[in-house]
């Protein structure tokens, strides 16, 4: 469970690491590459990992399988933000690209979107999602495509 949110070039994810209902630590859920691409992924904390790993390390070969092992329905998600605002989201099925002015994914994804409806930044809306779903919480990082 957890919040990504991404508006005007601008990624930001909650810390919350849980399962079964339970807190179970912090982590960081977001990345920057040296080209100003952002990345972060929800769902299970091994597949956000490696996924941002790969993306950090170049994208070389394929990406990580985000299919929840029995379940891909409950599949997790990556996401990369290109530094031109492409966005692209990893599923089970394999990517696609995103036409939207912003975007979030995770648990809390129907509160950050109704708050950037409503003109929020991407961390106003990680706020909203943290204030509004029990899965969302923790400290919030942003990053920027550009220092």
């Amino acid at each position: 469970m957890t919040i990504i949110a991404y508006r005007a070039g601008c990624l930001a994810a909650d810390s919350h690491v849980t399962g079964s209902g339970t807190i179970t630590g912090a982590s960081v859920k977001i990345a920057r590459n040296r080209k100003g691409d952002l990345a972060g992924a929800t769902g299970d904390a091994v597949y956000g990992y490696a996924f941002r790993q790969w993306f950090l390390k170049g994208e070389k070969g394929e990406a990580p399988d985000a299919a929840a092992p029995g379940k891909p329905e409950d599949s997790n998600r990556g996401l990369i933000v290109r530094h031109n605002g492409v966005i692209e989201v990893f599923e089970f099925r394999g990517k696609h690209v995103v036409e939207a002015k912003y975007y979030a994914m995770g648990s809390g994804r129907d509160a950050a979107l109704g708050a950037m409806f409503m003109g929020a930044s991407a961390v106003d809306a990680v706020k909203a999602a943290i204030a509004h779903d029990t899965g969302c919480g923790g400290e919030i990082l942003a990053l920027m495509h550009h220092k």
